[in-house]
């Protein structure tokens, strides 16, 4: 099969690869590329040694699959790259993001096929009515529910959210269907009249800061200095959540006043477990258009390379790569 292999240095290629040949396979029909996926490209990750095949927010067409699976050959599908075993000390410990005996997709999405284990079938697998893109989205909007549950958010609460991309966009949308005061700081005139367009309250995170203070905080930019920001900016028993993922060495200062005397709260999260996946797939299924506006540009495989260029470069919003 032919699979978009990242082999470092900022460069992505068409390979012919062996396909998967186990029980239950997928036929890949569009992968979205996540920051990691960006990230990658641009310097490197510690988790994804080249050459290998990133992409994880995809769905496709079941190709194949036992009787007793409960799928069929034809049937379209969304599939999460992972899922929590539900039993080991992590999971009954309430955070099974952090699961220790995680069940897997076999690679990457940005090829052709994929392998879903069997073991993960019923709990990771999800039937479409029919051949939808959104649903792509469907893994970043469950680390998106999955930090907004941490903060507990309260109707009555003002959320700034740091960063336009999508994963802001995303939390944006959330939590403005759900009536909460929410808006969104961002520096790209671009992305400001995108979300502004959405109907997503949108200025400078400097003019919001100018404008009224927050009950909750969350940065979705992987800029140290805004986080640090957002800790002196949070109302007194606000909460700061770093959505953004960091490289493990960064080291933040924070005023000791702000926690013990302001009693500010600073959180984290990653990832996602399936009943985030679940609820994510639902709220897409209820509004397919609403999303859908957020994937902005599609290329074929052959044009991986433009892709990750064009991401790069702030030309795009959310790419969708389609083997």
């Amino acid at each position: 099969m032919k699979a978009l292999m990242y082999i470092g240095d900022q460069q992505m290629e068409v390979w012919e690869v062996k396909a998967p040949d186990g029980a239950f396979l997928v036929k890949v029909l569009g992968c979205t590329v996540c920051g990691t996926d960006l990230k990658t490209w641009k310097q490197g990750h510690p988790y994804f040694k080249p050459p290998t095949i990133l992409g994880h927010e995809f769905y496709g067409r079941v190709e194949r699959a036992p009787e007793e699976s409960g799928y069929k050959p034809g049937d379209y599908v969304v599939v999460a790259p992972y899922g929590e075993c539900g039993e080991c000390e992590m999971c009954r410990s309430g955070v099974p993001q952090l699961c220790e005996n995680k069940d897997y997709v076999e690679t990457g999405a940005f090829c052709e096929m994929i392998e879903v284990p069997l073991s993960f079938v019923e709990r990771g697998v999800i039937k479409l009515e029919g051949p939808d893109y959104v649903y792509a989205l469907t893994e970043p909007l469950a680390c998106v529910l999955t930090a907004l549950d941490q903060l507990e958010i309260r109707p009555s609460d003002k959320v700034l959210i740091v960063g336009g991309g999508p994963m802001g966009t995303l939390a944006a949308m959330t939590l403005l269907e759900q009536g909460v005061d929410a808006r969104v700081g961002e520096i790209n005139p671009k992305r400001q009249d995108k979300l502004r367009e959405w109907g997503i309250p949108c200025e400078t995170t400097e003019h919001w800061y100018a404008a009224d203070k927050y009950d909750k905080i969350i940065v979705a930019v992987n800029v140290p200095a805004l986080i640090e920001e957002a800790v002196r900016k949070v109302r007194s028993g606000g909460k700061v959540h770093v959505f953004a993922g960091l490289p493990s060495d960064t080291e933040l200062k924070i005023p000791a006043k702000d926690l013990h005397y302001r009693f500010v709260q600073i959180m984290g999260c990653s990832g996602f477990a399936i009943p985030a996946f679940r609820r994510a797939f639902e709220m897409i299924r209820k509004n397919p258009a609403r999303y859908q506006a957020l994937i902005t540009h599609r290329f074929p495989l052959e044009k991986g390379q433009e892709a990750m260029e064009t991401l790069a470069k702030g030309e795009a919003f959310k790419i969708m790569i389609e083997p």
